[in-house]
């Protein structure tokens, strides 16, 4: 398991720019899809990160048939950003969820991604350089 440092959460709350994550799913076949999702991220605990899904049904669909995701959070201003790859779980009721449609409520579920690995998204000799 990959753990968030205090630079990696103030990234992810503070300095990420535009607010869009991407989030990288395959289905059970490992045939590859990305999607954007400007809506809710959450910092869960120091484990597990979670994006909220509007219209992604693809997303959910091959989240749930394959858990291995990867969300890029980035900076584009200062090409400085991160790679969080880890297994996801669909998540339709809860807590998690209610908060999420705080934000907005034509949110239909909360994907929780339990953290593996973390790389480096930083423009230059260190990117892709894995830092959790």
């Amino acid at each position: 398991m990959a753990k968030l440092t205090a630079e990696m959460s103030d990234f992810i709350k503070k300095e990420r720019d535009p607010v869009t994550i991407f989030v990288g799913t395959s289905n059970k076949d490992g045939i590859p899809n990305i999607s954007a999702k400007g809506t809710f991220i959450s910092i869960l605990d120091d484990e597990t990160i979670a994006y909220a899904d509007v219209y992604s049904l693809k997303t959910r669909e091959n989240t749930r048939q394959n858990p291995h995701v990867t969300v890029a959070v980035i900076n584009a201003k200062t090409f400085k950003g991160y790679q969080f790859k880890g297994l996801a779980e669909v998540v339709e009721s809860g807590p998690v969820l209610a908060e999420a449609r705080k934000q907005n409520p034509q949110i239909n579920s909360v994907t929780k991604v339990k953290l593996q690995e973390v790389y480096l998204l930083d423009y230059g000799p260190q990117a892709g350089k894995k830092v959790a």
